[in-house]
């Protein structure tokens, strides 16, 4: 599919560093099902040794039968081992490329997803996607078995052949046929399902909501409504390939009972031999399994590809990764916006932007809400794309500076920071694993007896809602990040005005002792963190208004 283009390049890429399982795979799965093949033919034949009073050779082949059995239990667990050993090792690459997508998505990009679809995508799709390419080896492998079926048939009665040669022709039209609507209602159900799992998080998310305006009953018959939608849809999904699949499963028994009273027939009249009917009984058996493996292939097949559309939209609005990065270098943190136009080009948050922030020193970023400030980190977060301009660093185009480097120059603590599900000191030890520098600049923005005090003190849970953590203390331990990663760029979106004053004057203070060998950028209102600029830019009406140095006026 040409509107996949991006996600079958990267399961190509996939693929090819999993070849060492996929050929093991291979290899086991011949090995697994051949001896399930053997096992009647040798049964069939100990039968008719028995038959014919031939004991001795009847036991050897069912000693033979003995040990072909053996080793098709030995390769069935082999054939696991080697299972999910591809499996896993798929499923990590394909987690590490949604995680990577997702984090060089714009924000603009990934509001198009609701939380239930991007769940669904990371977990059901990639799982679908894994479990298809997995199961798909062993499931050619048996398909492959209908000619091993079709040749002994051949090879005892013409007209047997022909009738599950035809047998088999119906039911692969059958399937195929009904492939379209199976697809159709598969992408149903997951559109619904990814409804639902929105509003369980949405519920979740607006539980203050619903209790302070007692709109329960309301939110209530919303979910309701949502959850009988997809009820409806995952019916009708199941229903519809149960009632294909259980019609082609009941014709073949019959079929398959037809044949026997033909091949008892043929026994009748000596032109067959007992132990074959015993062959045709079993191998119509796997005539059944393999059709419903044809069936669950063709279903999966139709799973694999709406999962892949689905994986494929979230790569394809990756932000532009540029082929012609620069080279590494040491940067000094000087920033540089010409002109730049971001946002709704008929609404922009920064039209025709142009200001230059210098490096070592405090620059402050203030105007009213809604002009444009934030917009200003946005960008330099390569949180969403701009429309025109030229952001620079050190002269240099920040596109072209590859991610590895350009994020370890950046950092960002916002007014209401967001932390991970973890304690207080492994939320600071993700930035820097050295505890000793963690309390030490926790002392600094005299936040550490505040932490000793917690009763589990840095391994308190810092969103655990038992033991309340300040929004105060949250707002210190939000810029005790930046401080630990000690990039060259430090920005403070309104977070330092939040802290009560003492805090403000250990941060303030250290900023200032930091401004030396840094770029400090600070979005404010505030006039006594304004006071500690070297140079202040006012925006209005999504532009700059002025420029001012502390030092003389401009």
């Amino acid at each position: 599919m040409k509107d996949n283009v991006i996600v079958y390049k990267e399961t190509k890429k996939i693929l090819k560093s999993c070849s060492l399982e996929i050929i093991l795979k291979t290899i086991i799965s011949i090995l697994y099902r051949g001896t399930l093949l053997i096992v009647p033919i040798l049964w069939g034949r100990a039968i008719d040794l028995v038959t014919l009073h031939k004991y001795s050779a009847s036991y050897c082949i069912i000693l033979i039968t003995l040990i072909v059995t053996t080793f098709y239990y030995i390769s069935a667990c082999l054939n696991q081992i080697i299972y999910y050993k591809l499996y896993n090792k798929m499923y990590k690459k394909y987690s590490g490329l949604v995680y990577s997508a997702t984090i060089h998505n714009s924000l603009y990009s990934l509001s198009r997803f609701r939380i239930g679809e991007f769940s669904n995508v990371l977990n059901n799709d990639i799982d679908i996607i894994v479990t298809f390419i997995s199961d798909t080896i062993i499931k050619i492998v048996r398909i492959l078995e209908f000619l091993i079926i079709f040749y002994y048939f051949y090879t005892i009665d013409f007209m047997i052949f022909i009738v599950t040669v035809v047998l088999c022709i119906f039911m692969f039209i059958l399937l195929l046929g009904s492939e379209r609507k199976t697809k159709s209602l598969n992408r149903n159900r997951k559109y619904d399902l990814d409804k639902k799992m929105a509003i369980t998080h949405e519920v979740f998310h607006t539980i203050k909501e619903i209790k302070g305006f007692y709109v329960f009953k309301n939110v209530n018959e919303r979910i309701k409504t949502i959850c009988t939608k997809y009820l409806n849809a995952n019916a009708s999904y199941n229903i519809y390939t149960t009632i294909i699949k259980q019609f082609t499963l009941g014709l073949i028994e019959i079929i398959r009972y037809i044949v026997a009273i033909y091949g008892i027939y043929l026994c009748s009249l000596g032109k067959m031999e007992i132990g074959a009917i015993l062959v045709i009984y079993t191998y119509y058996g796997k005539v059944i399994e393999n059709y419903e493996i044809i069936g669950t292939l063709m279903i999966g097949y139709g799973d694999f590809k709406v999962s892949l559309h689905r994986l494929n939209r979230l790569l394809e609005y990756r932000l532009n990764m540029r082929n012609d990065i620069l080279e590494e270098k040491e940067y000094k943190g000087n920033i540089k916006f010409q002109n730049v136009l971001y946002g709704n080009k008929k609404d922009p948050i920064l039209n025709q932007v142009t200001l230059k922030i210098d490096c070592n020193s405090i620059t402050a970023i203030t105007g009213n809400p809604g002009t444009g400030k934030t917009g200003v980190f946005d960008l330099l977060m390569k949180m969403n794309r701009k429309h025109e301009g030229d952001i620079l660093i050190d002269g240099d185009d920040y596109e072209r500076i590859s991610n590895d480097i350009y994020y370890n120059l950046v950092s960002i603590a916002r007014k209401d920071p967001h932390f991970f599900d973890l304690s207080i000191k492994d939320n600071l030890m993700l930035v820097s694993q050295n505890f000793a520098k963690v309390k030490k600049v926790c002392e600094q923005i005299g936040i550490h007896d505040e932490i000793m005090s917690l009763k589990h003190k840095y391994d308190t849970q810092i969103n655990d809602t038992g033991e309340k953590v300040s929004n105060n203390l949250r707002a210190a331990v939000a810029i005790a990040r930046v401080i630990l990663k000690d990039s060259k760029i430090m920005m403070f979106d309104e977070i330092v005005s939040v802290l009560d004053t003492e805090r403000q004057e250990f941060v303030i203070s250290l900023l200032k002792e930091l401004s030396e060998s840094h770029t400090i950028i600070l979005i404010t209102r505030d006039n006594h963190v304004l006071s500690i600029a070297d140079k202040i830019i006012t925006f209005e009406n999504n532009r700059v208004k002025n420029v001012r140095l502390i030092q003389s006026d401009i």
